[in-house]
Formats: structure tokens, sequence, C-alpha cells
């Protein structure tokens, strides 16, 4: 028995820590694509980012689990063991740097460059809602996706520009 919990704590100190040191690589890199141009940034480097997704569902597999919270729950169980307890908070870290960093692009475009049109916020999607498919660069409305009888994972990213 107790080897199984040293195996759960290797398997989440081992999947926090790839996930961190991704997720820092990644975060350098953006930060040096929007340093060289924000409006460049948003609309054209904006999908390094998700590698993150990627490397959160690896972790999410590895410790069987299906939801952030779930994870929290599962790394809260060993938090007491050290290195658990250092890779949380590395991650917890990170988290912090990508806030802030994040929090800076959306300063530097300026509130006309992150508001919709006329600054509302859309009470409702319509099907008719244009949207850019990140992978082709197409246009593609949200019609296209939706009513076909298969199960979708649509990630919306809030486009700052």
């Amino acid at each position: 028995m107790a080897g199984d919990a040293g195996e759960a704590e290797e398997t989440i100190t081992s999947g926090l820590s790839l996930l961190v040191n991704l997720g820092k690589v990644i975060l350098q890199n953006a930060k040096q694509e929007a340093g060289a141009s924000l409006e460049q940034f948003v609309p054209n480097k904006i999908t390094t980012m998700f590698g993150l997704i990627t490397a959160a569902a690896d972790l999410y597999n590895s410790i069987g689990v299906t939801k952030k919270s779930d994870a929290e729950s599962t790394w809260a169980k060993s938090y007491h063991h050290a290195p658990v307890r250092e890779a949380v908070e590395n991650l917890l870290q990170l988290e912090s740097e990508w806030d802030s960093f994040l929090a800076s692009v959306e300063a530097g475009l300026g509130p006309a460059e992150t508001q919709g049109p006329e600054g509302s916020t859309a009470e409702r999607l319509s099907g008719d809602l244009a949207l850019v498919d990140a992978r082709t660069t197409e246009t593609v409305t949200l019609g296209q996706y939706l009513g076909k009888g298969q199960s979708l994972l649509l990630v919306l990213i809030r486009h700052f520009g």
C-alpha cells in the first residue's frame, strides 16, 4: 500500500513538473512574440499557448481525473509530502505569471481593441457568429459545428484584436 502511495505521489510530482516546465517555455516564447508585436501576436501567435491544453490533459490522464477540481483534490491528499507541495506551489506561481502576462497584453492593446462591437457583450451566441478556425485560419460560423450528432469540444478564446 505504501508503494502505491509513493507511486501516486511520484506521478503527481512528475506530471506537475512537466506541466510547469512546458508552461514556462510557452510563456517565455509568448513574451518574446508579444514583445516583438502585440498586433501580430494576438491573431497569429496566440495559438502557441494551445500546448498548455495538451500538457494539462496529459497531467489529468496520468492521475486519472478529468477536471481541474478533481486534480486539485488528488494532489491535496499528498500535499503533506514536500515534493508534491513544491510542485503545486510551482504551478500556482506559473499561473500567476500567466495572469500577469495576459493582463499586460490586454493593457497593451487598449480598450478599443479588447471590446466587441460597440463595446457590448453578447447575451447569447448565434449560429451565424463568425469565427476563425485556429488550425486552418478559415472563417467559419458557429452553426457549422453545431447539430452534427457528435461530441464537440469548442475552445473559444477571447480575441484581443
